[in-house]
């Protein structure tokens, strides 16, 4: 019988030891992930921070300190305003900052902890202008001149975040909104367009709103990403980039480059669905240009795809209300109830419609039916008090702003409607 070499009962004991110190490390820590995540899923950040530093151990070390990070910052959010420009607030963003730079140094190729860490001094920065007295002499040198030290800092890793992953969209996205927050909207606008030139699609980026962009920021990714080759852009197919370009050219009103874009659009190469899409966008370009019968032919081709068969009928039920024929417009509206026999917006305009077609019956079923299937939205229960009171019938107008306030309480719309029923009705309501 041969028996085991010294050296190799020392390696196997060693080797037997790193796994129990492992089972022991990682048994807790593990515990400690999984425990964190389901109190971070329940938006609970004070208690998942902790967890999450207990769980910041071999293969998931740069990931805990990563949610550790993020729960602080979380945390510092909900914070009173005085709290959060207080010492409290400023141990949490300590706090975060050291997961940050932990992650940073144990992952130096990613960008993501250095964009998180940028966050932390951005929003340090934050609490400090807001206590911070501003002579005229700082106002004299500019928006720069307005920016501490934590801002600056903000800026550079932001910056440098980009440089790690040029490629990457969204750190660029959180530049441009760092600097606009900032003041500095000259440098906002030249991110912006560095931001369209690396992906020349609006709606691909998930942080940019429409409504809540400045509108010079908006045109400013529209005339970039419209100017950018297709060549320059090779993961994005040419019509889609075109599309993107008139969706976009079309909200901001640019209704001729628009057009334009989206003719050019169905010469390229495309699916089915795809050139749909573009024929129904054009249709609608068409429609705002005045000039409905090129827009039915556009329309026509669209409606072959049945995804655009509720939007078809929207849009032709629109021309056909600009042209005062309500009952041809309610029949139009009929057909997208048909197919989308929950959607707000269609049951919502099919009453207004109805109302236009003096068909009170249908109006009013089509708002009890928005009211039954969309109970926490205020539209259809408003929309019913007014139904009433151009129908001409008070009582049962001021029934259904009761129920209204019942359910949605004295807003700004209840006292509107109290203020309009304790007037005359319209001798020249419809």
């Amino acid at each position: 019988m041969r028996f085991a070499s010294p050296h190799a009962v020392v390696a196997g004991s060693l080797i037997a030891g790193l796994f129990v110190v492992r089972a022991a490390t990682g048994v807790p820590a593990g515990w400690a992930y999984a425990h964190g995540r389901v109190l971070e899923a329940a938006a609970r950040f004070a208690e998942a921070g902790p967890l999450m530093d207990r769980a910041a151990v071999g293969g998931i070390l740069t990931r805990a300190l990563w949610l550790a990070g993020r729960a602080r910052m979380k945390s510092w959010s909900r914070l009173p305003a005085g709290e959060a420009h207080g010492a409290i607030g400023d141990e949490m963003l300590r706090v975060a900052a050291v997961r940050f730079l932990t992650a940073r140094a144990a992952s130096p190729g990613s960008a993501w902890f250095t964009a998180a860490l940028g966050d932390v001094y951005a929003r340090r920065d934050s609490s400090a202008r807001a206590i911070r007295v501003v002579d005229l002499e700082t106002l004299a040198r500019g928006p720069w001149g307005l920016l501490g030290d934590d801002g600056r800092i903000a800026i550079g890793l932001a910056r440098a975040a980009i440089d790690r992953e040029p490629t990457n969209f969204d750190y660029r996205d959180q530049l441009v909104f760092l600097l606009e927050e900032s003041g500095l909207h000259g440098d906002a606008l030249r991110a912006m367009d560095e931001s369209a030139r690396v992906l020349p699609d609006f709606e691909a980026h998930p942080d940019f709103f429409f409504e809540e962009l400045g509108t010079e920021l908006v045109e400013t990714f529209w005339r970039t990403s419209r100017a950018v080759e297709p060549r320059d852009a090779p993961f994005l197919p040419p019509e889609r980039k075109l599309l993107s370009s008139a969706i976009l050219g079309r909200r901001l009103g640019h209704l001729a480059e628009a057009e334009q874009d989206l003719r050019s659009a169905l010469n390229e190469p495309s699916t089915k669905l795809s050139r749909a899409e573009v024929a129904f966008h054009l249709g609608l370009v068409l429609v705002d240009l005045g000039r409905p019968d090129e827009a039915e032919t556009m329309l026509a081709l669209a409606v072959r795809e049945p995804v655009f068969g509720p939007g078809v009928a929207g849009t032709r039920a629109r021309i056909a209300a600009k042209r005062g024929r309500w009952p041809e417009a309610l029949a139009q509206l009929r057909e997208a109830r048909r197919l989308q026999p929950r959607e707000l917006w269609v049951l919502l305009e099919f009453a207004r419609v109805a109302q236009k077609a003096e068909s009170w019956d249908q109006a009013e079923e089509s708002l009890r039916w928005a009211i039954l299937v969309h109970p926490e939205d205020p539209a259809p229960r408003l929309a019913m008090v007014e139904m009433f009171w151009a129908k001409g019938e008070k009582e049962r107008a001021r029934g259904a702003l009761d129920e209204y306030i019942a359910a949605f309480g004295r807003t700004g719309d209840a006292a509107r409607m109290e203020e309009v029923l304790a007037g005359p009705l319209d001798p020249n309501r419809r």
